[in-house]
């Protein structure tokens, strides 16, 4: 096989080191079509007619709903997948406080909850707002739509009526052969507690169900993997369909390595060297029945090396980073993925014989922890109060170790307390007929920041193991921590 010259690894390297600081998609921020990557795996989390998709946070589930919403960026997904070329897309719901479009805010939405008292009236006045934008309601109806909590009211007391209008909607779609897809996100945001938010989200879901009577007309709910969990949301008649039909959307290895590929060609610094490589491996490489996943694996031994160290022992580096990287679920986040790749390319001394090498693999590793548990936290405030406990100790525990460490510190009563004023805590430790502890460790494992093994013993994966400073036999070490100076 020939070799990498020196100059294309100078190159990938800085095409590596370039790569950008992904942020969370925020509502109402544009989606550049560039920065989409289409591959296979997701075309059912897109699919007009999957209902629920299901992920973790930094797995796209913001960044999908609003290119399904985004015009241009839709046409670029039906490129791949022709399903969404007779699509039209509005947003329900993504917590935005802006009033735009058809999604109320969250301070109308509690607004018209507080007002009509019924969940399920929130969800049809949205498809109201729809139907007023496709002016299919009338002038009466239309000028009910400005404010949200006065709607609610006047689709509670119409119930015939609203039925007569969606019917005219769906009617008029179906007649130019396009589906009108309803998008709802955020739905952790619906409310400041869990209770009125699991109302709303079970209706909603209900509403979902009920809308498959239409031709035309569909509703598509992107979930946070811990609302998901909660078995509540699904106690009604049809639930578990809903449930039981839903899309998680995941990465896996070669979805990864698709789109770090894709970064690495788009950057011009490294476009080049990269193509210049992928030919030359390719042209040498024997037909096989995985040609996808062979010709990546190739192309990351070609610029990383193949392992870990001096042979296998260590592992091979095409396995090892995403499954070092990757949480109890074992799913990696595209995120952090790229942002092992970006540290790795920036650890000194840069390697002379490939882009990057295991040193800077494992730099990568650990840099990657820290954002990784940082992004979690944004979400889940709680994560390092239940964290903190472990640090200093050896994984894997005990069970009775780490509920142990739990009372000591007080964590699940903090949490309780803090809840109050930071946000909504994990929804496990609601349920009163469980013992606290237990119920984190529910809430810990729902989110994939703790692994519950076949012999009850608690293990915390390395992505955030390394960064909360907890010790693994052989594992990737925490970075060493700089007491500060005394003054």
């Amino acid at each position: 096989m020939d070799q990498v010259t020196i100059g294309d690894f100078e190159c990938i390297r800085s095409g590596l080191s370039s790569l950008p600081r992904a942020d969370n998609h925020a509502p109402g921020d544009p989606v550049e079509p560039s920065l989409m990557v289409m591959v296979p795996g997701h075309r059912s989390a897109l699919d007009p007619d999957r209902a629920l998709v299901v992920a973790n946070r930094g797995m796209g589930k913001s960044f999908w709903a609003h290119a399904l919403a985004d015009d241009t960026a839709r046409r670029k997904a039906a490129s791949s997948f022709p399903e969404l070329g007779n699509v039209v897309v509005r947003i329900g719901f993504n917590a935005s406080d802006r009033i735009a479009g058809i999604a109320p805010t969250p301070a109308a939405l509690q607004e018209a909850l507080g007002r009509c008292g019924d969940p399920d009236t929130i969800w049809r006045s949205v498809l109201m707002r729809v139907a007023a934008s496709e002016k299919v309601t009338g002038p009466d109806v239309a000028a009910l739509t400005n404010r949200f909590a006065d709607l609610s009211l006047w689709v509670q007391s119409n119930g015939e009526r609203v039925d007569e209008i969606l019917t005219r909607l769906d009617d008029r779609f179906l007649a130019d052969g396009v589906k009108l897809v309803i998008v709802f996100d955020a739905l952790d945001r619906l409310a400041n507690d869990w209770g009125t938010a699991r109302r709303l989200t079970t209706a909603l879901l209900k509403r979902a169900v009920a809308v498959r009577s239409y031709r035309a007309l569909r509703l598509k709910l992107f979930m946070r993997r811990d609302q998901f969990e909660d078995p509540v949301l699904f106690e009604f008649p049809d639930g578990s369909k809903i449930r039981n039909t839903r899309v998680e959307l995941k990465w896996s290895n070669p979805d990864l390595y698709t789109l770090l590929f894709t970064r690495l060609e788009q950057a011009q610094v490294s476009a080049a060297a990269l193509k210049s490589q992928r030919a030359r491996l390719t042209a040498r490489e024997p037909m096989t029945a995985d040609p996808i996943v062979d010709r990546s694996r190739t192309l990351v031994n070609a610029i990383a090396g193949e392992f870990m160290g001096a042979d296998k022992k260590r592992g091979r580096v095409y396995t090892w980073l995403p499954l070092h990287l990757a949480d109890a679920h074992v799913e990696t986040s595209p995120r952090t993925f790229l942002t092992a790749w970006r540290e790795a390319a920036l650890h000194l001394p840069a390697p002379v014989d490939r882009a990057v090498d295991h040193l800077g693999l494992l730099e990568g590793v650990r840099k990657a922890s820290a954002d990784r548990l940082q992004e979690l936290q944004e979400d889940y405030w709680w994560i390092r109060k239940a964290l903190d406990p472990f640090r200093g100790q050896m994984v894997p525990m005990e069970r009775s170790l780490v509920e142990m460490l739990w009372q000591r510190h007080n964590t699940v009563t903090s949490i309780r307390q803090d809840s109050q004023g930071k946000g909504l805590g994990p929804v496990q430790i609601e349920n009163p007929t469980k013992a606290p502890e237990s119920s984190l460790i529910e809430a810990l494992n729902a989110i994939g920041v703790i692994e519950v093994r076949s012999n009850g013993k608690i293990n915390v994966p390395d992505i955030f193991r390394v960064e909360a400073g907890i010790k693994r036999k052989g594992g990737v070490r925490p970075p060493r921590r700089v007491p500060p100076e005394r003054g």
